[in-house]
């Protein structure tokens, strides 16, 4: 009963999360809830000030990026218990900006050869 009670509770939390992501905001993440149980060998402080950095650093690119990238991490970087983090959402979504870039040859095209 709690097990059930603990899934339906993180699945509403993650719903939220992710309407919010789609209606173009970022996230509200519980930074305290993060940080608590990071693990991490920062301390709580520390951990809250750079998810805090993080936080900002997404408000002025959060347009920029695609809404199937936004949903996707959104989804990845929160638990089961509910706690998110803004580095790891960051991340993610910049690592998916990256690969929607085609690389392009520093050489530029390949010459045709005249037969």
């Amino acid at each position: 009963m709690k097990r059930e009670l603990l899934l339906s509770l993180c699945a509403g939390i993650l719903g939220l999360q992710m309407a919010a992501a789609a209606e173009g905001e970022i996230p509200q993440f519980n930074v305290a809830r993060t940080c608590q149980g990071s693990g991490s060998v920062q301390t709580p402080a520390q951990c809250a000030q750079n998810e805090e950095a993080a936080r900002n650093q997404l408000k002025p690119l959060w347009a920029q990026f695609k809404q199937a990238d936004v949903t996707r991490c959104v989804q990845s970087v929160t638990d089961r218990a509910g706690a998110a983090s803004y580095v790891e959402l960051l991340t993610c979504l910049q690592a998916g900006a990256i690969e929607g870039k085609k690389p392009t040859d520093p050489f530029g095209p390949l010459p045709t050869i005249a037969k």
